[in-house]
């Protein structure tokens, strides 16, 4: 029971700042029906970003209090392909290739390729960044092959759409740049909101 309200915790981080942010876009527009398979998509794409903060350990607000020192160069690696590309690469970059194949999938915007490379490799250095903060290795390599994820991911959804004859539904966004607000305020949410030893006291 702990470990599920802990998870339920954990995905609300993310999913909150996601859902405020299209109530109160909503509440700005002219009274119109969304269809369900429209919200059902956006919800995939950010229970998709919570898998990946999730696995890739983003730092918090309660990690960056809690070490007393900010930068550790030992926990720094900006030098490119140092060491061999290994699983753990290969595993970086099945990781984003969800990302790479759901944005142009949903957003029209984003059916050219670096829009999506470009918000791939934002949301990569975003974690990198924040993993500065809960003393994990911050490393470009990482960055790389997230980045690389992400363009195997959108070579796929071209590849699909020639495979199905058929152009891709475009749906109707809330705002211009819908997807980065996702982006932005999963890695916030879990930044601000995300406090598991508050929480464990709590319980």
């Amino acid at each position: 029971m702990i470990d599920f309200l802990f998870r339920l915790y954990s995905l609300g981080c993310i999913f909150l700042p996601c859902l405020l942010y299209q109530c109160l876009f909503l509440k700005r527009q002219p009274k119109e029906q969304i269809p369900l398979s429209f919200l059902v998509w956006r919800y995939l794409l950010i229970l998709y970003l919570y898998l990946v903060i999730d696995v890739t350990g983003v730092g918090t607000l309660g990690d960056l209090l809690s070490y007393p020192e900010l930068i550790r160069p030992d926990e720094i690696s900006l030098i490119p392909l140092k060491d061999p590309v290994g699983l753990q690469s290969v595993l970086n970059s099945v990781m984003f290739m969800p990302l790479g194949f759901l944005l142009p999938l949903i957003w029209q915007r984003f059916r050219r390729l670096h829009y999506t490379l470009l918000l791939g490799a934002s949301f990569s250095l975003g974690i990198e960044l924040l993993q500065l903060f809960n003393r994990r290795v911050t490393d470009v390599d990482d960055l790389l092959m997230n980045t690389l994820g992400t363009l195997a991911g959108y070579l796929i959804w071209v590849l699909w759409q020639k495979l199905s004859k058929r152009s891709s539904k475009e749906i109707r966004a809330l705002g211009s740049w819908e997807p980065c607000m996702y982006l932005f305020l999963s890695l916030a949410g879990n930044f601000f909101l995300y406090h598991w030893r508050f929480f464990l006291r709590f319980l």
